[in-house]
């Protein structure tokens, strides 16, 4: 580890890479962003018993293999009092029944007619059923190893933010009987049916590789945490909004995204094996799974940012949530702050006003001499802006959001300061960045948190504290996943109070603008050039063109980046 040098209005503080140095004996146990290896290791003690209970949900959809399922979950070694299995039938026909072994605390659930109909769907059926301490997704096409809830299981008992993805080999041919799959799991000898090396490769696999397991992640991996076995605490699942109903593809990727906003750390449990009866889906209907899942989770899910491939766009899910509160004293400043925040080049926002909205009415009034003409209008300008929502208290979180910028209304940004904002933090994988403000003192700064930092957070920060500021919870994000103090250019980020605020919002690409002013020099010299003539002129010309040539070239490559047009 190497020491890192942060700079903060106290001055400058060492920090030992990758986390930081912590007071609280309490943070040192905290997952610091993904690195669950530097927590828990897998090993544990000897004489170690789980003590958490365990809910496995299964969604069954005319499946002839549930029952092996059901009967390697009767197998398993993990206590009977703790494990209880949901099966929701979501129409099949003939419906589902039970034979062969089963698991002993056993509930089957039919989805009636008019509630719903898909995965998702009975998922959430079967969720809102349960009480386990850990959620458990299974698929009705896997037959589990005797010790696989075991394993997915005990990482909850030492990470509480514990969301595990098992490992999986896909079997194209099988011929097994329910009591067959019992008598072999509990045996153990279900685990020779075949080599796992033989088969079909997943691509998380891949994603293992190349993040230590997903301890350099952060948790931008989020989609390995698939449905067919995978677990998460029900401490995070309850951050969440729950299963996405309206989801009938890519369901479980969705939930992993929101896990991730919730402060969940990614484990894969390559301990926790499974045999998937049959093909996976990618191997024989990627591309059409793909293109339907990229439209779906363009709305919901503002990362990876490759989804999103149209700009100046409103989505579902803003990337950035901005949020600005305004008082009697400030809100003369307001339009001016959000007209800012709205003509910024990153587009993919939200903005929240924070104000005192019930005192507007539609009431006989004095309009010219009433106290409240600033907040009258203020609503009218944005009121048909769908960006900008009127609150009357600020929000605690801004779920499923990824980032929240805090952001005082006498500050002003050019239309590249909140792009420089976001690739701050963004670029840095850290849980908040404070900028310095021109004008305003610290405690007024500017405020970016990253959502997953936030929402791990809050269960360790001390009760009463600030959660959009400089104070407490600042030494709790910086323990769970990192935090600075920045500076932006002037041009970027600047005190309202001290420039002229009468004239137009101006929206132009900084960029482009002054590749524009280049041109027109670059122009000027030209045109002098032919009008003088000579040799020596003509070729000075002629080279002054060339570099004419590539600065539109060059405009026209911004433009198109950043605008695609």
């Amino acid at each position: 580890m190497c020491a890192e040098l942060h700079l903060t209005p106290a001055g400058i503080v060492p920090h030992v890479s990758p986390k930081p140095l912590t007071s609280n004996p309490a943070l040192a146990k905290v997952v610091y962003r993904n690195h669950w290896r530097d927590i828990f290791d897998g090993q544990t003690p000897p004489d170690w018993q789980p003590t958490m209970s365990v809910s496995v949900v299964i969604a069954s959809y005319n499946s002839k293999t549930v029952g092996l399922t059901l009967a390697s979950l009767a197998a398993q070694d993990y206590p009977e009092d703790l494990l209880e299995v949901i099966v929701v039938d979501d129409g099949s026909q003939p419906p589902v029944t039970i034979e062969g072994p089963a698991p002993k605390n056993l509930r089957l659930i039919r989805v009636k007619e008019g509630e719903g109909w898909g995965r998702s769907n009975a998922m959430d059926t079967a969720i809102r059923a349960s009480s386990g301490d850990i959620i458990y997704w299974v698929d009705s096409d896997m037959v589990l190893f005797r010790d696989n809830v075991r394993q997915h299981a005990k990482w909850a008992h030492f990470i509480p933010e514990a969301a595990t993805i098992g490992d999986k080999g896909f079997l194209e041919t099988w011929d097994l009987t329910p009591q067959q799959v019992y008598e072999d799991v509990s045996s153990d000898k279900i685990r020779s049916l075949a080599d796992p090396a033989t088969l079909h490769r997943h691509w998380s696999l891949d994603v293992y590789d190349r993040t230590d397991d997903l301890n350099d992640s952060d948790g931008r991996n989020y989609s390995t945490h698939m449905g067919a076995t995978a677990s998460v605490t029900r401490l995070v699942y309850e951050r969440t909004n729950g299963q996405d109903t309206r989801l009938h593809l890519g369901e479980d990727t969705e939930i992993a995204y929101q896990l991730w906003q919730a402060g969940a750390v990614f484990i894969p449990v390559h301990e926790g094996y499974a045999w998937h009866l049959g093909r996976a889906t990618v191997q024989d209907k990627g591309e059409a799974v793909a293109r339907i899942n990229n439209v779906y989770f363009a709305q919901r899910m503002p990362i990876p940012r490759y989804r999103r491939s149209a700009t100046r766009r409103i989505w579902e899910v803003p990337l950035l949530t901005v949020v600005v509160r305004i008082d009697d004293e400030t809100a003369k400043f307001a339009r001016a702050c959000v007209d800012r925040v709205l003509n910024s080049l990153e587009a993919d926002l939200k903005v929240i006003l924070v104000g005192p909205w019930s005192r507007l009415h539609d009431g006989r009034r004095r309009v010219l001499a009433d106290p409240d003409s600033e907040y009258y209008l203020i609503h009218e300008w944005f009121r048909s802006d769908a960006r900008v929502e009127f609150v009357e208290t600020a929000p605690d979180r801004v779920f499923p959001s990824p980032f929240r910028i805090d952001l005082p209304v006498t500050a002003g940004v050019n239309p590249e300061g909140l792009r420089s904002i976001y690739r701050r933090i963004d670029g840095k994988h850290l849980g908040r960045v404070h900028f310095f403000t021109p004008g305003h003192a610290t405690d007024q700064a500017v405020t970016v948190t990253h959502a997953p930092a936030y929402e791990r957070a809050l269960r360790y920060a001390p009760a009463g504290s600030a959660t959009d500021g400089p104070g407490d919870m600042d030494e709790v994000i910086d323990a769970v996943w990192g935090l600075e103090w920045a500076g932006l250019p002037e041009e970027q980020l600047y005190d309202l109070r001290a420039v002229d605020l009468a004239g137009p919002v101006d929206g132009s690409d900084p960029a482009v603008v002054a590749l524009k002013e280049e041109l027109d020099e670059l122009r000027t010299a030209l045109k002098l050039a032919k009008r003088m003539g000579g040799g020596r002129l003509v070729r000075g010309a002629e080279r002054v063109s060339k570099l004419v040539g590539r600065g539109k070239r060059k405009v026209r490559r911004i433009v198109r980046e950043r605008t695609g047009a």
